[in-house]
C-alpha cells in the first residue's frame, strides 16, 4: 500500500512538471522562441550586396559613369536607418541605374541563391561564403548574438569599405 502511494505520488509530480513545462514553453515571448520572424530586410545591403555580385565579372561590372552616379545614392543610404522608407527609395533609384544586363545577372545570382537554400546548401540569411566580409574564423555568428549596436557598426563598416572601393576604381 506504501508502495503505491509512492508510485502514485511520483506520478503526479511528474505530471505537474510537464505540465508546467507546456505552460512556460507556451506563455514564452516571441523574441525567446527558437523561430523567430526574420527582421525586415536592409535596403542598404540589398544595394551593397548587388554590387558586389556585379563587380565579380568583368561582363557586369559597374562603368565609371555608373560608379559616378550610385556613389551619392550609396554615401546618402548609409546614413538612412535600415527600417526608414526613404531606403527602399534611394535602393530604387539606385537599380534604375543598372543595365538590362545587369539586372538580369542579379536576377540570375537571386535565382541560384534560392535554389541553393531550397536544397539545403545555403543557410537562410547567409550569402554562402563570406566573401572576404571578415566574418570570424569559426563562421557567421547568428543574429541572436548581434547586439543592435554591433549590428549599427557592422552596417557602417560594410558602407565605408564599399564607398572607398568605389572611389577606388574611378581614380
Amino acid at each position: 500500500m506504501r508502495r503505491t502511494r509512492v508510485w502514485i505520488g511520483l506520478a503526479a509530480v511528474l505530471v505537474g512538471l510537464v505540465g508546467g513545462g507546456v505552460y512556460v514553453a507556451r506563455s514564452r515571448p516571441a523574441a525567446e522562441s527558437p523561430q523567430q520572424p526574420q527582421r525586415a530586410r536592409d535596403p542598404g545591403f540589398g544595394v551593397i550586396l548587388a554590387i558586389r555580385t556585379l563587380e565579380r565579372s568583368a561582363e557586369t561590372r559597374l562603368s565609371p559613369e555608373q560608379i559616378a552616379a550610385i556613389l551619392p545614392f550609396l554615401k546618402a543610404l548609409k546614413d538612412v536607418p535600415p527600417t526608414d522608407p526613404a531606403g527602399e527609395i534611394i535602393a530604387g533609384a539606385v537599380r534604375k541605374t543598372l543595365t538590362p544586363a545587369q539586372q538580369a545577372a542579379l536576377e540570375d545570382a537571386r535565382r541560384q541563391v534560392q535554389s541553393r537554400r531550397r536544397s539545403g546548401g545555403v543557410q537562410a540569411g547567409s550569402g554562402g561564403d563570406d566573401g572576404g566580409s571578415g566574418a570570424p574564423a569559426g563562421g557567421p555568428r547568428a543574429p541572436a548574438e548581434i547586439s543592435d549596436e554591433q549590428r549599427t557598426q557592422l552596417r557602417a563598416r560594410t558602407f565605408e569599405r564599399m564607398i572607398r572601393y568605389l572611389e577606388r576604381r574611378t581614380q
